[in-house]
């Protein structure tokens, strides 16, 4: 009886050895998410492959498609040209690779900038460190944890992508399948490595997350740049790059996971190593310890709150700015693109009565994306304020003689000057990139188109506001949840046909693409009478319970 409580022992120290705990505990917080984007990954690909397959049943029809697709700069700055090969499987690629490799790279640099920084900030890293580890065993074990969930978002994806390649018409093998599955996970590796070196470079993991959203902007816009100006060069720079030359399903490049896989081990490497050089809380770029103290701004709360997120704020300010400015300066080319293709101009004829209908038509996309990024502002700002309450620092301010309706409402305020700020200089920095391009879009035209971009960035702010009255913990999730829904709906709705209740649960269904479309006023109104509705329930809501902390 003892020898076999002594080997019951033994097993359990075999099988959860103390010096893999946090390897463990990570892949254990993290695998649901990395099966749910699997499964995300999989309807999308399947409702692009279906809806290819209907749109374009012969090969003359796609020959169309290639000739009013290829040539629409929007749509290549987004997706990258579009390849020459005929086939539902290089149609399907073409939709949907650029795109997981974009969001499961997002969510693969803030999955590790929270693992890392995120709970060093919090001392729960501390803890970790009193057992049986060291900072560069910790950080390994981190990796391999983060590393467990990009394996299983491989698993799935593969898995999908291997049951969708059976159904009739679409038609590719399972090698094909699973090569392709790689293509669409290897972003989340490589951006995996970027946040875990963010983590380890930056005090905090604001500035960690903002770091990587840097380097992930200069890669994007490396790709985009080179595939609109045909510059091959700077495609082959861009790790996003990279994983579109890997052209599965259609001309399979395996040769380009070389440098995928450098970097990323790279990476990797390069963080366990800081892990064991810096000391607890600190950083390579470390705040200073000691500062000349300014009293400006720190008058009263609304003004407190401008100085805390002036940083944040003029950085999302500057994105915007710059996206406009950047895509702004390929109008010309965009609309002579639009202009040639007698297909696109019938579709968007439906669309607009605009006589330009190129240049109208491309920043219909261009401020498309800019109000993806507005409402993504919107959503990332009302997470700072749930973790003000969460961490305790409004506490520091509810003791005195504020209220709680005051400092809720003055923080929603600010967020929404600065959506209208972005809404504002959106329209602005296009008109400046277009003014001596002749397209004939008036500044009038831009500037209701970015009064619209304005509206679900309001709705989002709303939503988030309702959610940090009632269920403060759930209000960060929920609010980019409704993005990240809206943007689903809108890429599968292109591929299937879907039934309108669910439709019209996406804000982007009830938000017209100006100026390729007249914004609808009527609808704009109820969505910002909603989002004030949100907010007035949250601060009534906000007003009636205790402060939660995480």
């Amino acid at each position: 009886m003892r020898a076999e409580l002594v080997m019951s022992a033994s097993a359990r120290l075999t099988f959860r050895s103390p010096r893999t705990v946090i390897a463990r505990f990570v892949a254990r917080r993290t695998v649901r998410s990395a099966s749910f984007l699997a499964l995300i990954f999989g309807i999308y690909v399947a409702s692009k492959s279906a809806g290819y397959v209907a749109a374009y049943p012969t090969a003359a029809a796609r020959a169309e498609a290639i000739a009013a697709l290829g040539s629409n700069i929007g749509l290549v700055a987004m997706l990258g040209p579009i390849p020459k090969i005929l086939s539902v499987a290089s149609g399907a690629v073409w939709n949907t690779l650029p795109v997981m490799a974009i969001v499961s790279g997002i969510w693969a640099f803030l999955l590790a900038t929270k693992s890392f920084r995120g709970e060093e900030e919090a001392g729960r890293w501390e803890l970790l460190l009193s057992g049986q580890t060291s900072p560069r065993r910790a950080a390994a074990n981190t990796l391999v944890g983060l590393s467990s969930s990009i394996l299983a978002l491989y698993l799935v994806t593969a898995i999908t992508f291997i049951l969708i390649g059976k159904i009739h018409g679409i038609d590719f093998g399972i090698s094909g399948a699973l090569f392709f599955a790689l293509a669409a996970t290897s972003g989340a590796a490589m951006f995996l490595g970027v946040g875990a070196l963010a983590s380890q470079l930056m005090p905090t993991r604001a500035a960690a997350s903002s770091l990587s959203v840097m380097v992930f902007g200069i890669c994007f816009l490396l790709r985009a740049v080179g595939d609109v100006t045909k510059t091959q060069v700077l495609t082959d720079m861009s790790p996003l790059g990279w994983i579109a030359n890997l052209h599965p399903l259609y001309d399979p490049r395996p040769v380009w996971l070389i440098p995928i896989g450098i970097v990323t081990v790279g990476l990797c490497t390069a963080a366990i190593y800081l892990a064991g050089r810096r000391d607890l809380g600190d950083s390579l770029f470390a705040d200073r310890g000691s500062a000349k103290p300014h009293y400006l701004f720190l008058r009263g709360p609304i003004t407190a709150a401008i100085r805390l997120t002036r940083t944040s704020s003029a950085s999302w300010l500057a994105a915007v700015s710059l996206l406009a400015l950047v895509m702004g300066l390929l109008t010309k080319a965009a609309a002579q693109a639009f202009d040639n293709s007698p297909a696109m101009l019938h579709v968007l004829g439906r669309l607009s009565h605009a006589s330009n209908l190129g240049a109208v038509a491309y920043l219909g996309v261009v401020f498309f994306m800019l109000m993806t990024l507005v409402m993504c502002y919107a959503a990332s700002a009302v997470g700072r304020m749930r973790e003000e309450e969460a961490e305790g620092y409004l506490d520091n301010l509810l003791v005195r003689s504020v209220s709680r309706t005051r400092w809720l409402l003055g923080r929603a305020a600010l967020i929404a000057t600065v959506i209208a700020s972005a809404g504002l200089l959106s329209s602005v920095m296009v008109w400046v990139s277009i003014k001596g391009q002749n397209t004939g879009v008036s500044f009038h035209t831009l500037l209701s188109a970015g009064v619209n971009t304005m509206v679900p960035a309001f709705l989002v702010l709303g939503i988030g506001m309702f959610c940090l009255g009632l269920a403060p913990r759930l209000s960060t999730v929920i609010t980019f949840s409704v993005i990240g829904w809206s943007f689903l709906l809108d890429m599968v709705a292109s591929g299937i046909n879907l039934n309108h209740w669910i439709l019209d649960t996406s804000v982007f269904h009830h938000v017209a693409f100006a100026p390729a479309a007249d914004p609808v006023w009527r609808t704009a109104w109820i969505l910002v009478g909603l989002a004030v509705a949100g907010c007035i329930a949250g601060v009534i809501a906000f007003n009636s319970r205790d402060l939660a902390g995480n």
